[in-house]
């Protein structure tokens, strides 16, 4: 084997040992972008103070809005169950694995119980909006920034960065009725500063609408 040959093939093997190296380099940044944790623990404690505003008209009476009770009260909430996170690929494994548990307990902040069916709107809010860290460029890319023609009807969850935090939600729009839920997520922590619901509904005999925001305290 003469010189030449023998360079040649020492050559080939280091150019193969390199973009084995390299692709291996990127699948390993790729896996660690995809990659979620918990920064948060179960027994962690929450206090949110909730604002609600609004109307409702019924047969040209002004009342009003539902949960305006809630307002100007303070929340409770305890993370009870966080589910296994490790590398997520599909949007819809996000939303049915992370997203939709029920991670949270909520109670008012002196301890007593929540109106039955105002708890569990609040309760499942706040545990929507308490996510794992890491992958937040990932989970971007899963959903829209935005519906481009939000008076059409659509159905959509939504994320994007806003300023340091996370903005994370879900839109929808049907012929009478809209609504929208979002938290804004701490991307140290994955814990909401704000979480917002709002809903409007109209039909012959009634219109309302009515939001409500709870921003983290504590």
């Amino acid at each position: 084997m003469n010189m030449n040959h023998r360079l040649r093939i020492i050559a080939a093997v280091s150019f193969t040992f390199l973009i084995t190296l390299s692709i291996g380099f990127v699948t390993e940044s790729i896996r660690q972008s995809m990659t979620f944790f918990w920064i948060i623990e179960e027994g962690d404690e929450f206090i949110f103070d909730v604002k609600v505003t609004g109307n409702m008209i019924v047969n040209s009476t002004v009342l009003p809005p539902p949960f305006i009770k809630m307002n100007n009260t303070q929340i409770h909430a305890e993370v009870l169950s966080l589910p296994n996170v490790s590398i997520i690929f599909y949007a819809q494994t996000f939303l049915e694995d992370i997203v939709e548990h029920m991670k949270t307990s909520t109670t008012f902040s002196n301890g007593t119980a929540l109106p039955t069916g105002v708890g569990f709107i609040i309760n499942r809010l706040i545990s929507q909006s308490i996510l794992p860290i890491g992958g937040w460029t990932h989970l971007d890319s899963f959903f829209p920034n935005q519906i481009d023609k939000p008076s059409m009807e659509h159905e959509s969850y939504l994320s994007r960065f806003q300023n340091n935090l996370f903005y994370f939600g879900y839109s929808a729009n049907e012929t009478n009725e809209t609504q929208e839920w979002h938290g804004i997520i701490d991307l140290e922590t994955g814990v909401p500063q704000v979480v917002s619901f709002w809903f409007f509904r109209t039909s012959q005999a009634q219109t309302y609408w009515y939001n409500l925001t709870m921003s983290l305290f504590t």
